[in-house]
């Protein structure tokens, strides 16, 4: 074997690639084959040795091998063929050291992980803020994405990924509040942005919007926020998390009334589209429901709460995410074309839909779920199936079920 020194750059986050004197190299057409996976976990080991049996188990999880030493060996000398046949030096690339193995020390690695690693080790033991942030954040260039994305449900991979998402979690919220301090609010906005690039579904747009009230943006800050609550509740299918509230309510407290004419003002309050049902996020409807709370004592309407929910023809939960997502939106079609102007209903989750019915009783509530289920069946088949809960505002927390 060559036993000079060779140099690769090697990236892992966003994607896999292996770069050799300038030039990127393929290691073959399918990146997750298992040859380049062995290459990866032994290097994601940043030089600590791994026991052959534990690589294994790695790798093939719950395949059952009735020979895995020589599992082991045919893939280590696949490999090795690989990175031939791509013109790379004729190497090890994985050496044995006693019972253990581990990479090969005649190629030195510029690995995005490992040096990731070390800049956040080097800013953690770092007491001065200012150099902190500042190896913090050319920690966080190198983090591009998620580790190794094409191999990201290998339980190896899966392990890796999460440790180094708590560390790139932790230096962003660092250098959230370090900006926040200086009033940075570009900074600000450029760290969240690339965080929810990055981790869409880890309550980034809460801090972006947190971000935008500072600097006093708040109509722009109103406009994420609607826009943040229609992505949970129609992408991810969850309900608004608890930082979201709080920036709801952040935002409605300090939001000011912009002085202007009252035609200005009018123009902007009006509604676009004000036919059918008037539906809102979960946050607004929670506003909605307590002042349609307020009102009913005052002028002695009922007021019932409906809860829809799509199920199978079974009456459990609908668990093709696809087919759920279809009959969501042909729910919300039905809920806006069947209800009154007066009534309000929300997206609670990709599920369920909540209504609030004014003036209404309870076989009211019966005939608007009958026309709801009609309407949804003639527009997305008879085997769609919903059921539904209705509550009066007055006899909470009693429950009567359908």
């Amino acid at each position: 074997m060559d036993k000079s020194v060779i140099q690769f750059k090697v990236r892992m986050f966003g994607g896999f690639s292996l770069n050799y004197e300038g030039q990127e190299i393929v290691l073959g057409r399918n990146t997750t084959a298992k040859f380049i996976q062995l290459l990866q976990l032994v290097w994601l080991q940043d030089g600590t040795p791994m026991s052959k049996d534990r690589i294994v188990r790695a790798l093939y999880e719950m395949d059952d091998l009735s020979n895995p030493n020589n599992s082991f060996n045919n893939l280590v000398y696949q490999m090795r063929r690989q990175m031939v046949r791509a013109e790379l030096p004729d190497k090890d690339y994985i050496i044995r050291k006693g019972k253990l193995f581990t990479e090969d020390d005649t190629v030195l690695l510029d690995l995005d992980v490992r040096r990731f690693r070390g800049l956040m080790n080097r800013g953690r033991a770092e007491d001065d803020p200012d150099k902190k942030a500042e190896l913090f954040s050319e920690a966080l260039d190198l983090y591009s994405g998620e580790l190794l994305p094409e191999a990201s449900s290998e339980t190896w991979v899966i392990m890796h990924s999460v440790a180094l998402q708590r560390s790139f979690d932790e230096a962003v919220h660092f250098l959230g509040d370090y900006y926040k301090e200086k009033k940075d609010y570009s900074a600000m906005k450029k760290l969240y942005a690339r965080a929810v690039m990055i981790y869409p579904d880890n309550e980034w747009q809460a801090y972006q919007i947190e971000t935008l009230i500072l600097e006093g943006s708040f109509k722009e800050a109103y406009k994420l926020y609607d826009e943040t609550v229609h992505l949970y509740a129609d992408e991810m299918g969850i309900a608004p998390s608890e930082k979201l509230h709080e920036c709801y309510q952040l935002l409605a407290s300090q939001m000011p009334a912009a002085a202007g004419k009252i035609g200005e003002i009018q123009s902007e309050l009006t509604e676009q589209e004000d036919s059918g049902a008037y539906y809102c996020a979960y946050p607004s409807f929670i506003d909605a429901y307590h002042i349609l709370s307020r009102n009913m004592e005052r002028t002695g309407k009922s007021i019932y709460m409906m809860l829809c929910t799509l199920v199978d023809y079974e009456g459990k939960p609908i668990q093709n995410q696809e087919k759920l997502r279809v009959r969501s939106d042909a729910l919300y079609n039905s809920i806006c074309q069947c209800l009154r102007r007066s009534d309000v209903f929300t997206k609670y989750n990709t599920s369920q839909y909540l209504i609030l019915l004014v003036g209404t009783s309870l076989e009211g509530c019966n005939v608007v779920f009958r026309r709801i289920n009609n309407h949804l069946k003639e527009s997305a088949g008879s085997r769609v199936e919903i059921r539904y809960n209705t509550v009066s505002l007055a006899d909470l927390p009693e429950q009567t079920e359908q």
